[in-house]
């Protein structure tokens, strides 16, 4: 069975799908305003407690920030002026003043935060505590918690919406949904197994969840029903952080282990298109424009700038260790000349065709009603010589011409619709077979790499075995060996090592956890007091309790 923990692991893999094709004439039929000043991303990097800042308009790191430990989650307020960052390994939000760039407030939060949001009017950030189950509301005037939500799980990603009256948290296989107000459940919505992301769009009428496996979820804001389901890779993929362009024309997701960002249309709820980005993306985020989408690549210490226009990959920046920054780290002025219209051009490329199919059906039923008219001058021509002596006939024969003419036109309209009907059976047919042909093609790779993966598992599975026994084989001898200064501090060591990880998978709150940290903390005060052989006891204790945890 599949699991999936606040760290994320390195996903390898590779596909090639077509990029959005979009025509140039969808860039007349928007106003352009001049361009403003560009944006930035910020780049939460875990592994060294730092925080990049990119300049959209450049693509070069500026400045790197120094920020809490083991910094994870960023949002940018909507006035652009602030960015707030959820330090993991320190329990505190670092508040970076994006004028400065700068740490201006350190705001304590829960236990482990993960993710963090901003509401639509900047007035409210909330942030998603991993450890403690619970979701901190700290108003920005103040910097300063005026509220902890009670969660029935361990959260990770959170997004509210902009008229600020909702707050959406991924926890288990769900999302619990927040009234802002007063900070309250109202109801929890299940989505697909382990999500990670979420996102709303900006009419909050939409929200997208990003799940483990390969699916985003989409729940009608008002309902709050999961209304469509869109595949985004393969079975099983790690879909990870998800965004929404300006418009809420287009949603972005990072699938994690084909390693390619995917585009949704929004309307129809399908894929337009995927592009390769770095190993291991993770976050997902666009400039207020919607002209770039900044994609974050834990694996490859990078972040992948695609243009949303082309679906092409125009710049990867380097960045700090792990970069697993998630959330809307993106924010500032506008990087590109355009009212948010780069992320419209498949829609309007769609509809240019349409026109198109319409005005060359219309020329051909004009083009056949051109004959009709010269067929009937001619007749008209030969039958003015015998006006004098067919006056009757002629208004017979121009009776039966009328009658013959409008059956002649419900025809014509018979026709066009059933040509109508006939292209759109050919394109249906087309696109079938091209599906056909590219699943048929997906499966002999695949099935390559289930069977690879089968024999790794089993590798893994017995050099874990040979790990733990000479591990615990290890310990014991040191355990039992003459206690001295340095055998105190190896066994303290061990025992800290273990503690740690115990408590990264059971939490504070766990009973045995609590008692390992008693056991632990004895050991520390015997040592400093030289009696080496109880301290070895009390990090022994501390020691097997936490293996008891991790099994």
């Amino acid at each position: 069975m599949k699991t999936k923990g606040p760290l994320l692991k390195r996903f390898s893999g590779t596909k090639r799908l077509s990029g959005i094709l979009v025509g140039l004439l969808a860039l007349s039929l928007v106003a352009v305003p001049a361009a403003i000043g560009a944006p930035f991303a910020y780049i939460a990097n875990m592994g060294d407690r730092t925080v990049s800042v990119i300049d959209a308009a450049t693509n070069t790191v500026v400045v790197t920030v120094n920020v809490g430990r083991q910094p994870y989650g960023v949002a940018v307020n909507p006035a652009g002026t602030r960015a707030y960052v959820a330090n993991f390994g320190d329990g505190t939000v670092s508040v970076i003043d994006t004028s400065t760039l700068t740490v201006v407030a350190l705001v304590p939060v829960g236990s482990l935060p993960i993710g963090v949001a901003v509401n639509g009017t900047g007035s409210r950030v909330y942030v998603a505590n991993f450890g403690s189950a619970s979701l901190s509301v700290i108003e920005t005037a103040s910097n300063t918690v005026v509220a902890t939500v009670p969660l029935p799980g361990s959260p990770s990603g959170v997004a509210a919406n902009s008229a600020g009256t909702r707050v959406y948290a991924i926890l288990g296989d769900a999302v619990s949904v927040v009234n802002a107000t007063t900070n309250m459940v109202l109801t929890s919505v299940t989505v697909g197994f382990a999500p990670f992301g979420v996102a709303v769009s900006p009419s909050g009428a939409r929200v997208y969840v990003a799940n483990g496996d390969g699916t985003v979820s989409v729940i009608n804001g008002t309902t709050n029903a999961v209304v469509a389901t869109v595949m985004a890779g393969a079975m099983d993929d790690t879909l990870n952080g998800i965004a929404v362009s300006p418009s809420g024309a287009l949603v972005y997701v990072a699938n994690a282990s084909d390693q390619r960002l995917y585009t949704i249309h929004a309307q129809t709820n399908q894929v337009l298109g995927s592009v390769q980005v770095g190993g291991n993306p993770v976050g997902v985020a666009t400039d207020p424009s919607g002209a770039r989408v900044f994609v974050a690549n834990a694996a490859t210490r990078n972040v992948s700038v695609v243009d949303a226009a082309t679906n092409a990959v125009v710049s990867t920046v380097g960045v700090g260790v792990n970069p697993v920054v998630f959330g809307v780290f993106a924010g500032g002025a506008p990087s590109a000349p355009s009212s948010s219209c780069d992320d419209q051009l498949a829609e309007l490329q769609a509809q240019l065709n349409t026109a198109n199919g319409t005005i060359t059906s219309l020329t051909n039923q004009n083009n056949a009603l051109q004959s009709q008219v010269t067929s009937l001058t001619n007749q008209n021509n030969a039958l003015q010589g015998q006006v004098t002596s067919l006056t009757g006939q002629l208004n017979t024969a121009n009776a039966s011409i009328a009658s013959l003419t409008g059956q002649v036109s419900i025809l014509q309209g018979q026709v066009s619709t059933l040509q109508n009907q006939l292209n759109a059976a050919n394109t249906t047919i087309a696109n079938l077979t091209a599906e056909n042909k590219a699943l048929r093609d997906q499966v002999a790779p695949l099935q390559q790499q289930v069977d690879a993966l089968k024999a790794e598992v089993a590798s893994l599975k017995s050099s874990l075995a040979a790990a733990d026994t000479t591990i615990d084989s290890f310990v014991k001898r040191l355990f039992k060996g003459a206690t001295d200064l340095n055998v105190a501090l190896a066994a303290r060591d061990e025992a800290q090592q273990q503690l740690t990880l115990a408590l990264a998978k059971a939490g504070t709150k766990d009973w045995r956890v609590k008692r390992a940290q008693s056991e632990f903390n004895n050991g520390l005060s015997y040592l400093a007091k030289g009696r080496y052989g109880l301290a070895v006891h009390e990090f022994q204790e501390a020691f097997e309790i936490a293996r008891r945890v991790l099994r």
